[in-house]
């Protein structure tokens, strides 16, 4: 390890501080996310490459917007986890609130509230029915008892 690595390092729990990043597993789907861009750019460059060398006509017939569109459109995965773009997506369909708040209403409808109104259970009282057991019971009032 680094001295910046050791600095970042939260001794107490000996996790590494991810920074923006919420937990390992967010930070390991960025660095996927990040290596599979990584490598369709490389391919993408050594297609134009070889089409230079060929002789520079192959790179002309295609349309230069389908860069420009790719760079524009978010991956599915990147939108599917932004919960504001959910939000925002889910406020602008009628449709798709009713849906959800029914969904969740029904939900709500299934779970069991208190029974009895919301009055205490109370433990039945507790009877005695020998002298012996009386005793037991005024001893273990007296010795619990605090003076």
């Amino acid at each position: 390890m680094t001295e910046e690595e050791n600095r970042h390092t939260d001794p107490a729990s000996g996790a590494p501080d991810l920074g923006k990043f919420k937990n390992v597993e967010a930070l390991a789907r960025a660095y996927r996310e990040l290596e599979a861009e990584f490598t369709r750019r490389s391919q993408r460059l050594k297609a134009l490459e070889e089409a230079s060398r060929a002789g520079g006509t192959e790179t002309q017939s295609q349309p230069p917007s389908s860069e420009a569109s790719e760079s524009e459109i978010p991956p599915q995965d990147s939108v599917l986890n932004d919960d504001e773009a959910i939000y925002t997506a889910a406020m602008q369909h009628e449709e798709v609130r009713k849906r959800i708040v029914g969904e969740y209403l029904d939900r709500v409808r299934g779970v069991p509230l208190m029974a009895g109104g919301g009055a205490p259970v109370r433990a039945p009282a507790r009877r005695v029915s020998s002298i012996g057991e009386a005793g037991k019971l005024a001893l273990g009032y007296l010795r619990n008892q605090k003076l």
